[in-house]
């Protein structure tokens, strides 16, 4: 009997415990509102409601104590939004100078730390900056300041209004004068921040990959058009660039017929009989043209060039291998003439390197056949015309 009562005095002890700490936990919670976040909110809000109402003093004043508050674990004011109050309270030195000081580390610091909680401030001040754009720029060109800051900080307030990158033309301008900015003060405290957040071009990255599928038309000269006619070409091509360098892999199969009788072992392969142009080549260009719409790319290589009969009858008669000519190293000559599809008027900021393209090939083979086989001399044109895809990353200029 004992025993059972002290377990239920224990159990009544430890429940009571519990419930106890669960309603001092309920009561920090409800009567916790001094915390840094908290307290950071509200400061952003008064913030916010003495802008709307413009008073820029006392703005000056809960902008300077919230970024004195800041530390390690939490920030008080984003960048934008701290250097859009800096314009309208027209402290341009203390702007300056944060622009100046924002680097890597200070950017990363703002992704570790606390953030202040969603609000309007932001947005409001955007919203009245973009509204008052003149207003701020005549107040800036009043004041004291040399003539780089001053240009300096008119193109920055313009980048902080910019809405979009990729739909605004005002980047391009903004490119203009950050390019002018960099010629004109090549030593310039603001040029890193110019190039990595300003300026907005992009580059294609140095290598690329492109896959082509075509057709065309060869045509033979010399004693080789008396002995077949000319051929009618499929084939695939691989691209590899390397910034302005194209290697082109391309696989040339075309398909003609006999111009005459041909004996061999077994007999006459007669007249008119299908024929194989087999050339493989391996050939480097350079694109000495090169926008969004077309690239022109002359080109220079080595391949092996084979005349044979066609394949399913040297299936069912080996020895027509006979009168085959044997795959010949050859020197090829090229120019490609790219057209390119998609978008036609893109940012010239940002290069067209993923697309699909038209391409026109000149090709010209000499194989020298006439070195082995009597009565084989001649060469070989052909036209292309394919269908490929391009594809290549791009990165930033700087």
């Amino acid at each position: 009997m004992n025993k059972r009562f002290t377990i239920l005095l224990i159990l009544i002890f430890f429940l009571t415990f519990v419930f106890s700490q669960n309603d001092s936990i309920k009561s920090l919670i409800i009567d916790y509102d001094a915390s840094k976040s908290t307290f950071i909110s509200k400061g952003r809000k008064l913030l916010l409601d003495k802008f709307i109402e413009g008073d820029l003093k006392t703005v000056k004043n809960v902008k300077n104590y919230l970024i004195e508050i800041e530390d390690d674990e939490y920030f008080a004011l984003y960048p934008d939004e701290y250097w859009f109050i800096l314009y309208w309270t027209n402290e341009y030195k203390e702007l300056s100078e944060s622009i100046k000081q924002l680097d890597s580390a200070s950017i990363k610091s703002y992704r570790t730390r606390i953030r202040p909680s969603d609000d309007r401030l932001h947005i409001k001040l955007r919203e009245k900056s973009l509204e008052k754009n003149i207003q701020l720029k005549t107040q800036l060109q009043n004041a004291g300041l040399d003539a780089e800051t001053k240009e300096m900080l008119n193109m920055h307030l313009d980048w902080l209004l910019l809405d979009s990158r990729l739909t605004n033309n005002t980047q391009v301008s903004l490119n203009e004068r950050a390019d002018k900015f960099l010629e004109t003060y090549p030593s310039s405290e603001f040029n890193y921040f110019i190039k990595k957040h300003i300026s907005y071009k992009l580059v294609p990255k140095n290598w690329g990959l492109a896959f082509e599928f075509f057709s065309g038309y060869g045509a033979y000269t010399g004693q080789l058009s008396n002995n077949f006619t000319n051929s009618i070409p499929i084939g695939i091509a691989f691209d590899i660039t390397y910034k302005d360098f194209e290697l082109y892999l391309r696989d040339y199969i075309g398909f003609h017929k006999s111009k005459k009788d041909f004996e061999y072992s077994l007999g006459t392969y007669e007249k008119g009989s299908g024929m194989m142009t087999i050339l493989g080549e391996a050939s480097l260009g350079y694109a000495v043209y090169n926008n969004d719409r077309f690239k022109i790319s002359p080109s220079a290589g080595i391949g092996v060039m084979g005349i044979s009969t066609s394949t399913k009858d040297t299936d069912q008669i080996p020895e027509l291998e006979e009168i085959s000519l044997d795959p010949k190293a050859t020197f090829v000559l090229g120019l490609n003439f790219d057209i390119k599809l998609g978008l036609k008027n893109t940012p010239k900021y940002i290069p067209k390197t993923n697309y699909s393209f038209i391409r026109i090939r000149y090709g010209y083979s000499m194989p020298g056949y006439e070195k082995k086989y009597y009565g084989m001399t001649g060469d070989m044109h052909y036209i292309s015309v394919g269908f490929g895809i391009m594809t290549r990353h791009v990165k930033r200029a700087y």
